[in-house]
């Protein structure tokens, strides 16, 4: 423990070491009027919150997703560290730059990629790497075998399916959302959804920079939108009708990992708390069909995307950073693009401590 941790900080308080662009750490958080404690790892600089021991009932309360979600059962976890925010672009360079992995995944949608192309085609390239992210943004398009990497690297792992929601609900009991049970407001978390009366003006056409919204109960940001993220655990359907009581870690085998949060382009139904996905370990993403899962998909009255914030002003064009919207003709079927998968890390907290 003593390898990977060079500073323990209240929130708030100053003196984390920061890796290149990682966020400064400016406001003071409190759950249940106890300051939060916040370490900052020494291997990728990341700011890493306490959880304490707890307990919480892990599952849909609503009954408004799907089976796997089901039944609603009582976890106990042990107390842990996890990563403030997902993990960034500048942190994934930095574990390119000290290994020999790969690397870095395109960071471009699908869609923007293909526009680019027939554009160059016709002589016309303005489109070409206006959707370059910042170091501050999430890495996306890692494979789960990726994130471990990484996390080995970093000295941590990847959370459990039970830790990430637990980390998610930030104190919250029996809630469909990070901020409660009311849909999403522009200023919760990073979505701009995929269908017509879904959108939502967020302030960004795609990922944004991490901690770009408020955090959770404890602490956390983009614990929704943003980029979907990767949990250790073996993904099974029933699992829930037989996990273990304390610090479960999922079925012993499997063919797919869990993923966890929803995505910048997700759908509504997504961002709630208890919504599960599955994906192959050595896949970074996977069509937005899949994604569906068969579930209805509630008509919001929301706001449309703004222009991306990313680009300075005087490039922005009329039409060209907003997704292309759906024909209402056309609004059951899928847009062409990708979901993306990132991560956020954890560590088991030291006996010592």
């Amino acid at each position: 423990m003593g390898c990977l941790l060079i500073g323990i900080v209240l929130l708030g308080c100053g003196g984390d070491e920061m890796v290149e662009d990682q966020p400064e750490i400016t406001r003071t958080e409190v759950v249940d009027n106890t300051p939060l404690r916040v370490i900052t790892s020494e291997k990728d600089g990341a700011a890493m919150v306490l959880l304490p021991a707890g307990s919480f009932e892990m599952g849909d309360h609503f009954d408004e997703g799907a089976a796997d979600e089901l039944p609603v059962h009582q976890v106990e976890l042990d107390a842990f560290y996890i990563d403030r925010h997902e993990v960034t672009i500048g942190q994934y360079k930095r574990f390119l730059r000290e290994t020999a992995y790969g690397t870095l995944p395109d960071q471009t949608p699908d869609w923007i990629a293909e526009k680019a192309i027939v554009l160059a085609q016709k002589g016309v390239h303005q489109v070409v790497g206006f959707t370059t992210p910042t170091n501050r943004h999430p890495v996306a398009n890692v494979t789960f075998n990726d994130a471990q990497a990484y996390a080995q690297w970093a000295g941590k792992r990847l959370p459990t399916e039970a830790e990430w929601e637990y980390a998610a609900r930030g104190g919250l009991v029996g809630r469909q959302y990070v901020w409660g049970n009311k849909p999403p407001r522009k200023t919760d978390c990073n979505f701009t959804g995929s269908f017509g009366g879904e959108q939502a003006d967020d302030g960004y056409s795609y990922t944004a920079p991490v901690g770009s919204y408020a955090p959770n109960g404890y602490g956390l940001y983009d614990m929704a939108g943003n980029v979907w993220e990767w949990c250790a655990d073996w993904y099974d359907e029933n699992y829930y009708a037989s996990s273990v009581p304390k610090n479960p870690k999922g079925p012993e085998t499997g063919t797919e990992r869990v993923i966890r949060g929803s995505g910048w382009s997700s759908y509504l139904q997504h961002l709630r708390l208890s919504r599960r996905l599955k994906l192959s370990p050595t896949a970074a993403g996977f069509p937005q069909a899949i994604e569906s899962s068969g579930l209805e998909k509630p008509a919001l009255d929301l706001e449309k995307p703004a222009l991306d914030k990313n680009i300075p002003i005087d490039e922005q064009k009329p039409n060209q950073e907003q997704k292309p919207q759906v024909d209402p003709a056309r609004e059951k079927q899928v847009p062409d693009n990708t979901v993306r998968v990132g991560f956020r890390c954890v560590v088991n907290l030291a006996i010592d401590e």
